[in-house]
């Protein structure tokens, strides 16, 4: 089964198909990172809302953030930034790597650093809310 892409570039557009599994990972990994630069913004623009502009004016403290991190979804909000934005990065970091040719036969050492270096910044991330989850 081969998986069919489209592409519009300078107004006109071209169809491809991707015959390989490496071509197949390459084209998830792609559509992965427009599709978290998306959920980015839309998370991103509900926290800053609730952060500064729910009580606008007013400073914010840390009393005020371990009360808004008792709510689930505000602490799901903040877990889903956090995943997001580490792939978001360590992918677009991947890419741009690979896209140097010297660097193309690294590809398998390349991605499990990153993926080593993204769960050991997750677990720093989940410490740090986790104080506001067991109070």
């Amino acid at each position: 089964m081969y998986l069919v892409f489209y592409i519009i570039h300078d107004n006109s557009a071209y169809f491809g198909e991707i015959k390989n599994m490496e071509g197949k990972k390459a084209y998830r990994l792609w559509f992965a990172q427009r599709i978290t630069a998306a959920l980015i913004l839309v998370i991103l623009a509900m926290h800053i809302y609730q952060v500064h502009y729910i009580e606008l004016g007013k400073p914010i403290l840390f009393a005020g953030v371990a009360v808004r991190l008792k709510d689930i979804f505000f602490l799901v909000l903040d877990f889903s930034l956090l995943f997001l934005g580490l792939f978001h990065g360590l992918n677009g970091i991947r890419m741009v790597l690979l896209d140097f040719d010297f660097l193309s036969k690294y590809e398998r050492t390349i991605s499990r650093i990153l993926l080593i270096v993204g769960i050991i910044f997750f677990i720093i991330g989940v410490k740090g809310l986790w104080g506001f989850i067991i109070r």
